[in-house]
């Protein structure tokens, strides 16, 4: 028994070792892992948003376009995370 419990510290201090020598770069690696996921030119960041309800229902009645409503809640309407 005393033989596996020397084993499995044995592994996990192997697993951290191993961890912390990625840690050092993970930070640019996931940067660039990330920056080569995002699409740079969706559709969607081009539509011209409105923080009118008002407005906006009277723009789509004109256009006879449809409205999509987006409702943030306990969150300010020029939140920049969005």
């Amino acid at each position: 028994m005393r033989l596996l419990e020397l084993f499995v510290i044995g592994l996990v201090l192997l697993g951290c070792s191993l961890l912390k020598a990625q840690t050092a770069e993970q930070p640019e690696a996931l940067k660039t892992a990330v920056e080569k996921l995002q699409v740079r030119d969706v559709p969607w960041r081009a539509i011209p948003w409105n923080n009118s309800l008002i407005r906006g229902l009277n723009q789509s009645k004109t256009e006879k376009k449809p409205v999509l409503l987006w409702v943030f809640i306990d969150r300010p309407f020029d939140d920049a995370r969005c």
